[in-house]
């Protein structure tokens, strides 16, 4: 026991250590147009490149930050990286929309509009995907207020893993996000089970109702990717397109799409 609070205690000093050094970085799964495959946007998710456990994912170290109350420091390092990237590839990411978790902690933050402020954010381009169980209880004043702070600034909101929690269509209606994320438990089973299909059907019939836009997280196969583009749902997201990736492989991706459906459009057009 005394090795493993040991172990423990080392590994949050070296997160601690991690954010301030730049070790925390974003890597980027793309989600493409449910009938073109073409990608439309991309999801930023948290790599800590560790200097000896190599790249370390979420699993390996959220809960560490969450009990350290780093929380809201990892999402601002993450958010600050983003913003970088989204800079520096501003040519490529025309019409692509990158979006951020961000957590309860961040969301509750007194600060949040005044870090937003100092930002430069370009509108219309970035997203930020909250969990739905943020949305348990009823919302405080300060979690409204950052939520249209956060809509002022012309970023998008998304609402994480819908199906899966306790999100009510109360709560749904109140927030009114730009767009929801069908949870990849439900989207798995597709191909063999009549009822998760319903199930998912209802579900984009609900968000279409609400003028939401519908993603699909879980894309394992073309065959799911088929499925759920005639049950509607506008975004794709999976194993099925491309794994997480680093921003260098991003980039060589968006090129080559780039070209690939620049030389078709020509085509087209003649």
């Amino acid at each position: 026991m005394a090795s493993t609070l040991a172990n423990e205690r080392q590994l949050a000093q070296d997160l601690r250590s991690g954010l301030a050094l730049g070790q925390i970085r974003p890597f980027y799964q793309v989600q493409v147009d449910a009938k073109s495959f073409r990608v439309k946007g991309v999801e930023a998710l948290a790599r800590w490149h560790h200097p000896t456990k190599g790249i370390l994912a979420p699993a390996h170290f959220l809960a560490l930050a969450s009990s350290n109350g780093l929380v809201a420091e990892l999402d601002d390092v993450v958010l600050k990286a983003v913003l970088s990237d989204m800079k520096s590839l501003i040519s490529l990411l025309q019409g692509i929309r990158v979006s951020v978790n961000l957590s309860a902690d961040r969301l509750d933050d007194p600060e949040l509009t005044a870090k937003l402020g100092g930002y430069d954010i370009p509108p219309g381009r970035l997203s930020f995907e909250l969990i739905e169980t943020i949305f348990l209880d009823s919302l405080s004043d300060r979690v409204r207020q950052n939520i249209q702070a956060i809509k002022s600034f012309g970023i998008d909101i998304e609402i994480d893993d819908l199906g899966s929690g306790h999100a009510s269509l109360l709560g749904l209606l109140e927030l009114r996000p730009d767009r929801v994320k069908i949870d990849r438990q439900l989207v798995m089973p597709i191909l063999q089970s009549v009822p998760s299909r319903r199930l998912v059907s209802s579900l984009v019939d609900i968000a279409r109702a609400l003028d939401m836009e519908v993603i699909a997280e879980g894309v394992e196969t073309l065959d799911h990717a088929k499925v759920l583009a005639d049950l509607g749902v506008h975004t794709l997201q999976g194993y099925a397109f491309g794994r997480p990736q680093s921003f260098a492989d991003l980039s060589a991706r968006l090129e080559q799409e780039e070209l690939e459906f620049g030389r078709a459009d020509v085509v087209r057009a003649r």
